[in-house]
């Protein structure tokens, strides 16, 4: 429709050719119907031809000038296609055969910008009717927005020799490559080993009850990232302040806890050293987002509009069952299902590794030895959609969960095991580290200092 003298994206010509092809090739009449709709086409007299060449396509017919008229004049719409003069000119003046598929691009894309003005208009109805509420308004015109993007990529078959050759590419960096990290190092080297580092496309839980050192593993995990790889690194913050994030940074990088700085002991060389730390995560690119109950839909929009400006290779998000939920679901289970869904489609279509940090269920506490998947807290969608799963478990606290001896715990020092309980494309097993909490940094247990 038009609209103050504007007329939506189309381009008659790509359409007239792509049609004309259809009519003189079948190879490119396949192509045609597997990459295009009926409504993709602006004009109506090709939707009607466009349509008939389906409906011809459905039968195993044969699909020619002839055959495509006689469709038109069984369905009585062959006036409303322009009649046979009109079909018979669309194979008069035929572009290079070759060209037909960009021509179908062209021809999708000007029907994406007609549905991106659809939606657009939409929303802005929605908006002056004022009736409900802001982040409802919000939320549906980015879903909205999103599955027109979501459309565009949508996935098509590929030939297993174009599969293969990229495989044996791969297979051959693997071999090229120093060492057995062949994603993001952790940081941690026997972590490392066992996944061979952090992957594109890969959604990583990290699970643990409060207080156990989720969030400083994370970081920890986030600044070596940063710092080894010079890319930038995103984390969202549902719990703390972007200024506690950075005071932990900031002493997990100088090895310097908040006691002294809070009761004024600190020496001078050790304010140089906090100085030092500064200078080198000033260099860092991390980016912190510490909205409180931010859906994923959110998540998603922010992720790809970092990564448009930024050199982005990971995701941390801190943690899960703060998120809120995109839409109306029965059940916080449901909720969650949908919120780790849609967190494995962004490392997917982001080819961005997501971590998101998860608290365990109260039963995890009511029983000896070490988290298992069956305590991930509210869905199993969890265990579901994730490819890592790995579990922070401190048996000494653990152990002492009635205080009965508390004075016997050196909660500055912990003993931890940092456990895989799944992993899609490597074996299982148990890490043993050390936390050291003062500082909120985790080393492996036979190093007695840090690096």
């Amino acid at each position: 429709m038009d609209e103050k003298g504007h007329r939506p994206p189309h381009s008659l010509d790509a359409e007239k050719s792509v049609l004309g092809a259809m009519l003189l090739d079948q190879e490119l009449a396949v192509e045609a119907l597997d990459g295009l709709n009926t409504n993709d086409f602006f004009d109506r007299k090709h939707r009607r031809i466009f349509q008939a060449c389906r409906d011809l396509d459905s039968k195993n017919s044969v699909m020619d000038m002839v055959t495509v008229g006689e469709e038109l004049s069984r369905k009585k719409t062959l006036e409303e296609a322009g009649g046979i003069e009109y079909i018979a000119s669309l194979t008069d003046d035929i572009p290079l055969l070759s060209n037909v598929l960009q021509y179908i691009k062209i021809i999708k894309d000007k029907a994406m910008l007609r549905q991106l003005i659809k939606v657009s208009r939409e929303n802005i109805n929605e908006v002056l009717e004022g009736t409900d509420d802001v982040e409802n308004v919000l939320d549906a015109a980015a879903s909205k927005i999103m599955a027109i993007t979501e459309s565009r990529a949508s996935g098509e078959f590929k030939p297993l020799a174009q599969l293969v050759s990229r495989g044996i590419e791969e297979l051959e960096n693997l071999r090229n490559t120093k060492g057995y990290v062949t994603g993001l190092s952790t940081g941690f080297t026997e972590l490392d080993k066992m996944t061979t580092g952090f992957h594109p496309g890969e959604l990583i839980i990290l699970a643990a009850r409060p207080g156990i050192g989720k969030t400083s593993m994370a970081l920890n995990m986030a600044t070596h990232i940063a710092s080894e790889t010079e890319k930038a690194v995103a984390f969202f913050s549902l719990e703390m302040s972007d200024a506690k994030l950075t005071q932990r940074m900031l002493c997990a990088d100088a090895h310097i806890g908040t006691k002294p700085i809070i009761e004024g002991t600190l020496s001078q060389n050790a304010w140089y050293d906090l100085q030092a730390a500064a200078d080198r995560l000033q260099r860092m690119k991390i980016f912190i987002d510490d909205k409180a109950s931010i859906g994923s839909m959110e998540v998603r929009a922010k992720v790809r509009s970092l990564k448009r400006r930024e050199d982005l290779c990971m995701v941390f998000v801190d943690y899960l069952q703060l998120m809120r939920c995109d839409g109306k679901s029965e059940n916080r289970q449901q909720e969650i299902a949908r919120i780790t869904g849609d967190l494995k489609a962004l490392s997917k279509e982001m080819e961005l590794p997501v971590m998101a940090l998860s608290q365990l269920s109260r039963m995890a506490t009511k029983r000896s030895g070490t988290p298992r998947l069956s305590d991930l807290r509210e869905s199993g969608a969890i265990e579901q959609d994730a490819d890592l799963v790995m579990f922070l478990h401190q048996p000494e606290i653990h152990a002492d969960q009635d205080g009965e001896f508390e004075g016997q715990i050196d909660f500055l020092r912990r003993e931890t095991v940092l456990k895989i309980g799944k992993q899609r494309n490597g074996p299982l097993g148990i890490i043993e580290l050390i936390f050291q909490a003062d500082i909120t940094r985790f080393f492996p247990v036979d190093q007695d200092g840090f690096d």
